[in-house]
């Protein structure tokens, strides 16, 4: 599955209310990017959206966390 998909699908996971399988697949997506996309990672377009996600994720808000994955991310690559 390419990287774009599992954002996706990740997303999906957190509007259905599947926080902790979310997280551990965003956090395999994160692992992948690592791997995978290094360069995307050092792109200040990246640190643009990832701090946001991670407000949103710390807030608890599931659904600006989806949109974040399913709309901004799959833009970089």
């Amino acid at each position: 599955m390419n990287i774009v998909k599992s954002f996706v699908n990740t997303a999906h996971l957190y509007r259905l209310g599947h926080e902790a399988e979310a997280s551990v697949a965003l956090r395999q997506c994160i692992d992948e990017m690592e791997k995978h996309y290094p360069e995307i990672i050092r792109q200040a377009s990246f640190g643009q959206i990832l701090s946001p996600m991670l407000q949103a994720q710390e807030r608890q808000d599931w659904l600006a966390l989806a949109d974040y994955l399913e709309y901004e991310l799959p833009q970089l690559f």
